[in-house]
């Protein structure tokens, strides 16, 4: 049987060293084809680091034969900077894996999740269990933004329909339907993301990972968790979170509510993050602006796409 071709994707910006890392732990953890294992190449897109950064990375692909650097001039985002790297991936793949730099896998995560995408013929996606850096384990998964959900809290719904609001805390031994699979660990089949047209790159720091979900459900196709599968992600060590960062969420956030939901939705929406972000302000001014922003309609001409330096 010819073995499955796993495209793996890193982004890099300014963080070489969490790449380096991420890599090894890829070649240490996937076995070879000869042992059962897949057959993959890794794509690793420096996403408009600094010069030290990006000269600091090139060695990496001495790692491997199947290793390749690409290096982008601006910062497309995470949608746009993987879609980049899908560009340079094999054609025949058959997965694509999307796994942010700043992860290391606990087992064969490639190899275990290929498996699972092969007999769960409805599966679009799925993800491997989180771990944080101190080996906690963390949550996966989460649910789509819906009213009822954020006017009536996850546990009144989840009484309602436990079905599609399976608890995020639990821990479970065997692969389970949800919602989303979390944005660092995405292993997506090839022919679906081809399908819906990849990443939706007005997405460029969040939500993306809802939206995938999304538009693979509309198309048929499930996310899901495989516990069995681990891998560490040591959270957050790209970005940093301030007043324009927080509004890039909420860019994003209604960029998928644009999509997805009615006007009446939306401006329900709209009312709801206001008033919990406005209730705040006395706390953090921060949040006094991010309610004015959203009473705005959070418009995606102020994102952070459109404030970059060029390398």
């Amino acid at each position: 049987m010819t073995p499955r071709k796993v495209s793996i994707i890193l982004l890099n910006y300014n963080s070489h060293q969490f790449t380096y890392d991420c890599v090894d732990s890829i070649l240490g953890k996937t076995a070879s084809v000869a042992s059962g294992g897949v057959d993959y190449e890794i794509v690793i897109v420096d996403n408009n680091s600094s010069a030290a950064d990006y000269e600091a990375l090139k060695p990496i692909v001495g790692r491997g034969p199947t290793i390749q650097l690409i290096r982008s001039r601006i910062n497309l985002g995470f949608s746009g900077g993987n879609m980049l790297g899908v560009q340079r991936a094999d054609p025949a793949a058959d997965y694509y894996y999307f796994l942010n730099n700043d992860c290391v896998l606990r087992t064969d995560v490639c190899t275990q999740l290929a498996a699972f995408m092969d007999s769960t013929p409805d599966a679009g996606l799925c993800g491997a269990q989180m771990f944080s850096g101190d080996g906690s384990r963390q949550v996966t998964f989460g649910y789509l933004p819906t009213l009822g959900s954020k006017i009536l809290g996850h546990g009144f719904v989840r009484s309602l329909n436990p079905t599609l609001y399976p608890s995020v805390r639990q821990v479970y031994t065997e692969p389970l339907q949800v919602p989303f699979v979390m944005g660092s660990t995405l292993f997506v089949r090839a022919s679906a993301f081809n399908l819906i047209g990849g990443f939706d790159v007005a997405h460029f720091l969040y939500v993306e990972e809802e939206d995938l979900a999304k538009r693979l459900l509309l198309k048929g196709y499930k996310s899901y968790l495989v516990p069995q599968a681990e891998y560490v992600h040591f959270t957050g060590q790209s970005t940093t979170r301030n007043y324009d960062i927080e509004k890039e969420y909420y860019i994003s956030l209604f960029h998928y509510f644009r999509k997805y939901h009615t006007w009446l939705e939306r401006a329900l929406f709209r009312a709801y993050y206001f008033i919990k972000n406005g209730r705040k302000f006395r706390r953090d001014p921060i949040y006094g602006r991010l309610a004015w922003f959203i009473g705005r309609g959070s418009p995606m001409r102020e994102s952070l796409r459109y404030r970059q330096v060029i390398n």
